[in-house]
Order: C-alpha cells, then structure tokens, then sequence
C-alpha cells in the first residue's frame, strides 16, 4: 500500500475519533435540518441541475413527472400525459396550482421555461440534457404539446426533472434576482439564502398535493465530514449526507442518531481529458493509470466495502452492462510496461482536480490514487476545489487533465452516464471517438429496449479499450440520521423532504 493512501486511511479515522461526543435532541419543533458536503450554485432550475442545488430546488419546484422513490415516473403537475407518437407527448395540467406568489400554473409557464432554458444569454446547463425537444405547443391554458426532434428513450426522466417557473415572477425581477429568491409551484417555499452557509425554506400550506408533515426544512452546507458528523452527534441536525464510513458503528451505537443505506447509482471515477496536450493522449497512458490503482484496497478501506467496483461507467443493474467486459486489474506492473511501450518510461507530472466533503471520502480517495500512480513514475498534483469553482472549471472544459467526480444515474441506463462523459459534444471532456459516439446515437434514438442493451453492450468494450476515465466504483449511499427523523433514503441519492416526519 502506499505511503499516501495510508495517510488517508489514518486521517479519516483520526477526524472521526475527535468528534465530541455530546447527546442531545436534535430540534424542538416539527422543522428539521439538512446537512450536504456543498451548497447550490445557484437556484434558478433553469440553468443548474447540480446534484446539491437540485437537492434544493426539488423541494421548491416541481416539474411536469416525478420519480418516485422506487424509480417509476409518475404525474406531477401534470395531472395526466399521453404520448401520441415516437416524438410528441400532450401533458394535461393540474387547473388549481399556483406559484408560490399567487401566479397560476399555464401552459404558457411550461413553454416559457423551455424557451429559457434554450435562451443562450443564460449559458444553461440544462440545453444539453434537452437537446432533443424541437417545440413546445400551448394548446389551452392547461394543456400543452411538447415535441422531440428525434425519438429519444430517456424523455419520461427528463420531463420529471423539468421543474417549471413562474413567468410573470422571472420577467418582473430578472434573471439575477430570480436565481437568489427562486419562487416555484413545490411543497416548500425559498425563505432565504446565506451563501456558503444555508438555505431555508418554509412549509407551503396551500401545496396542490396537501402541505407536508414539517414545517420547514434548513439545508446547512459543510464540507468537512468530521464537522458534519460533529454536528448530527451534537444534536443539530436531522440528517447528513454523505457520512464517513468510519461513522457508521459511531452512528448506530447512540441513541439519538441512526443509520440510513441505500443502494447507490452514483458512479465515481478519474475523468481523463485526453483532448488537451498530456501524455493522456495516448491510449496506452490511459490503460497503465487503469491497472495502476487498487480499486478493490480503496472500496475496503475508505468505504468500509461498501462500493461496487464498475465495468466502466457500469455495474449490472444498469441498461447496456456487458458482462462479458471485465474492469481493469490492479497490476502495477503492467501499468509499468504500458508507460514504457507509450514513450513515459520515466513517468510524468500532472496535475488532478478534486473535491473534499461532495463525495464519501473524496479527497482521501484522490490521495490514494495520487498515491498508486506515484508508485508507478506518475507524479500527480492534486487540486483540491471549492464545489462551485470546480464545476465552473468543470462544465466549461477548463477543468485539470484529470478530475476526480461522481455522477448519478437515477435511471440506470447507460446513456445517462455515457452520453454526459464519453460522448464527444457530451457535457463533460474526455475522450473523442466517432464509433462510439455512433453506438451512443443509436442506443438513445430508439425505444427498442433489445437494440438499446445491444448498442450499450457494445459501447462498453470500446469505452473499456479507450479508457476515459480511470474507472472506479458506485458509492454507496449513507446518511446520518437524528432518532426523531422518519425519512427514507433514496438510491437516487434526492433529498425530497415532502416525504419526511418527526416523532
């Protein structure tokens, strides 16, 4: 093992043994608090879809489906649907919903939030994710016509993560102040937002679906796990995600705190940028950082055995996983032999970027792997980013050759992961290949399930052999809980608090 994941492993557990041990009851009231690894970007749903600013946003917006927690789509506002061909869905609205401010919800609210997700002034995160739709049709006040420009499979996924604004609110107060004071149609409403530090919403009583069973909910963000841990043990939060595996006997054993799990669909990985002028060009180089890193030792040690090793992007409950492609083996030197046949006999420098507290144990994960790549003549410097800075660096294609990152796959399907990562125009760089960008098309343009796994299957051999990534594992998901908390967790990995109660 070496030198650097040891220091790791032994600073985890040095940050868990000095939390202060204190019991007691966390909140007095039916509001409860919510501790994330980092806060939102920002909150206008139009333009962020990151997974901490959705955590809030889910709460504030609703969208015209939703996924329930056991992965079926469902109505949301719109209180029925219908698909009338390959690439046309009619959704039929809900007629009593109002905004938080006393707007109706209209078809002209579901149009005007597709056109500004499209407006290229807001430089929207969520264009991408969209691409497909072509028009969006108001056929009445409350029915709308959205068509696609192509058939494509995912659509009922994106229609329930397309949370629709108020256009009167958004045109009155403009794009800035919109995304500082979101106003939404969703079960709480924004109260208010201290950057860096916390968001807090209240109960919307008039709530179309019937008010919650809390009356408001704080989400705090803190990036040190020990600090988050420090504060569920003391009381003051209800519920912390992306705990430290080293916490879980901690959490278990007391009698105010208790342990959620769930299946993860997180994928976490080594984004390779191979456009950029690295050694990582070469395939070869790519393949030695693969057989370079002992993923098995990482899941072990720094996440109590609890991940799922990947083939690629994938594991077996995912849409297009080919159980004929095998991950990578850790075998140094075979990474060893591969720098030698790509020119870096004596290794090379680059640089990482990562995140400390997003992840479950993030920054000690990219230790490691700073480590085991030191072990074979690749000297990485580690980077490591505040949440926001990194997804700027990350999204605009100025991130580091290499970049620690996790992405979710609520779907699981490959194309919710392939055609962000590995797609040559995809959202975020690595690598460019026009068989696999055609393998993608051709999984994502046809509802066909047999000929969606075939094309995936297939996709999954090229994307093992070009290596894009230094893949890893699925973390699994773990919060800290308050005893008083009835809430249960998601493999989506979404904090949909409307579901929550106190005792």
């Amino acid at each position: 093992m070496s030198k650097k994941f040891q220091a790791g492993v032994i600073f985890s557990l040095v940050l868990i043994f000095f939390v202060p041990f204190v019991i007691s009851v966390s909140g007095a009231d039916d509001k409860i608090v919510v501790i994330q690894g980092a806060g939102p970007t920002g909150l206008d749903p139009t333009v962020h879809r990151e997974g901490p600013t959705y955590n809030i946003t889910i709460n504030v917006f609703d969208s015209l489906l939703r996924r329930t927690a056991d992965g079926d789509i469902v109505p949301a506002l719109a209180k029925s649907y219908e698909r009338e061909t390959d690439t046309s869905w009619v959704f039929h609205l809900h007629e009593d919903v109002q905004f938080h401010n006393g707007e109706k919800l209209t078809a002209e609210a579901v149009k005007f939030t597709v056109d500004r997700i499209f407006n290229p002034d807001l430089k929207s995160t969520r264009a991408t994710d969209l691409d497909w739709i072509e028009t969006v049709e108001v056929i009445d006040e409350h029915t709308v016509r959205i068509e696609a420009n192509k058939v494509f499979a995912l659509a009922d996924h994106y229609f329930s993560e397309l949370q629709i604004v108020p256009p009167e609110y958004v045109k009155e107060v403009g794009d800035k102040e919109f995304n500082l004071n979101p106003v939404g149609t969703g079960p709480f409403e924004f109260a208010r937002w201290d950057q860096g530090n916390r968001v807090v919403l209240k109960r919307n009583e008039d709530y179309w679906d019937g008010p919650s069973e809390v009356s408001g909910v704080t989400f705090r963000f803190i990036s040190s796990a020990a600090s988050r841990m420090a504060t569920l043990l003391g009381g003051d939060a209800d519920l912390v995600a992306d705990v430290p595996v080293t916490a879980i006997n901690q959490i278990e054993r007391r009698s105010n705190t208790k342990l959620g799990v769930a299946t993860g669909s997180r994928v976490i990985f080594v984004g390779l940028d191979s456009t950029q002028d690295t050694p990582l060009q070469n395939v070869k180089v790519r393949q030695a950082l693969n057989y370079a890193v002992d993923k098995d030792a990482i899941i072990e040690n720094l996440l109590h055995g609890l991940a799922e090793e990947t083939v690629t992007l994938l594991t077996e409950k995912d849409l297009g996983f080919n159980s004929d492609v095998q991950p990578y083996p850790y075998d140094p030197e075979k990474a060893e032999e591969l720098l030698e046949e790509a020119g870096y006999s004596d290794g090379f420098e680059i640089e990482m970027a990562t995140l400390s507290g997003r992840y479950i144990n993030d920054k000690q994960v990219a230790q490691a792997i700073a480590g085991y790549l030191g072990d074979v003549g690749v000297d990485v410097k580690l980077n490591v980013l505040e949440f926001g800075a990194f997804n700027d660096k990350l999204f605009s294609k100025q991130i580091d050759p290499m970049f620690l990152v996790g992405w979710g796959n609520p779907v699981f399907d490959a194309s919710y992961v392939f055609d962000f990562i590995v797609r040559t125009d995809g959202l975020i760089r690595t690598i460019q290949n026009e068989k696999i960008d055609g393998l993608l098309k051709k999984g994502r343009t046809t509802t066909d399930q047999d000929k969606r796994i075939a094309a995936y299957q297939e996709a999954v051999e090229l994307v093992n052999e070009e290596a894009p990534a230094i893949f890893l594992y699925k973390q699994p998901v773990l919060y800290g809980m308050s005893a008083r908390l009835n809430w249960t967790p998601r493999s989506d990995e979404f904090l949909w608090m409307y579901d929550a109660s106190v005792n």
